[in-house]
């Protein structure tokens, strides 16, 4: 899974798992990366994610989005692509595993919140930063613990980390699945959880998977040609899918592998 590492004014990284198809970016509290300063707008960017793909799209922002210095409007992310929202520095990772060195020079975010008149306050991520062992562990979670005290919520919008990305499943259940044969995710398997589940490459072609009980439908959305089903075009009104159905979309090869049986 893909990951926003966000550099803190105290020094420090936290990671923002992309466990969303879409993931906002803004600074009202009811963005899922809140960043509490005047130079983010109510609602300023987003991140899009498709499968393996991410793209990060600015929403009419202020003072706009940048990555990697280049002010953007829409952008398909690649791995350690840096993006400045306001005065906050994020970085795209492609693993979830990856590690940044902090780097944020801590006066210079200091000079930058004075220029507002408003301290840069800890942001208030969706996902919980991932585990680690030992000192680095405990460590992170010392630093969680006093940016949580820091920046407490309002009582009457509270956002607790279990309430990231889409709901659990009960452990009985067995999950549908598309499993990339090509690509930069080759060889990763990643489950369909919703009724209606996109893949592809946003503009340039789209597919749904449309789940009905334990039957699974594939039906072209976007682009100039229909997506290949077992070599065959994907008509209009869609095709149901069967166990090692092989769909091609977008440049990417992926089968299609049905539940076992309950």
């Amino acid at each position: 899974m893909a990951k926003l590492v966000l550099f803190l004014a105290d020094g420090t990284t936290l990671d923002i798992p992309l466990a969303r198809e879409r993931v906002t970016i803004g600074r009202r509290a009811d963005n899922d990366v809140c960043l509490p300063n005047l130079a983010v707008s109510g609602e300023h960017a987003a991140v899009v994610t498709i499968l393996a793909d991410s793209f990060l799209e600015d929403l009419g922002s202020t003072n706009g989005t940048l990555v990697n210095g280049s002010a953007i409007a829409k952008h398909f992310l690649r791995d350690r692509d840096e993006i400045d929202v306001g005065r906050h520095k994020l970085v795209y990772c492609v693993d979830d595993d990856a590690v940044l060195a902090p780097v944020v020079d801590r006066s210079a975010l200091r000079a930058a919140a004075g220029d507002l008149g408003q301290q840069v306050e800890a942001a208030k991520p969706v996902a919980r930063a991932k585990k680690s062992s030992g000192a680095a562990r405990a460590k992170r979670a010392d630093a969680s613990a006093s940016r949580a005290g820091a920046v407490a919520p309002p009582a009457k919008t509270p956002t607790p980390p279990a309430a990231v990305g889409p709901p659990m499943q009960p452990a009985s259940r067995s999950l549908a699945s598309v499993k990339l044969l090509s690509g930069p995710g080759a060889g990763k398997t990643i489950p369909i959880t919703k009724d209606q589940t996109t893949i592809g490459r946003a503009g340039v072609q789209v597919a749904l998977i449309d789940q009905s009980g334990r039957k699974f439908r594939l039906k072209p959305v976007e682009g100039d040609a229909a997506p290949l089903l077992n070599g065959e075009s994907t008509p209009e009104q869609g095709v149901q899918l069967k166990a090692g159905d092989i769909i091609e979309i977008a440049g990417i090869r992926l089968e299609f592998a049905l539940p076992s049986p309950l």
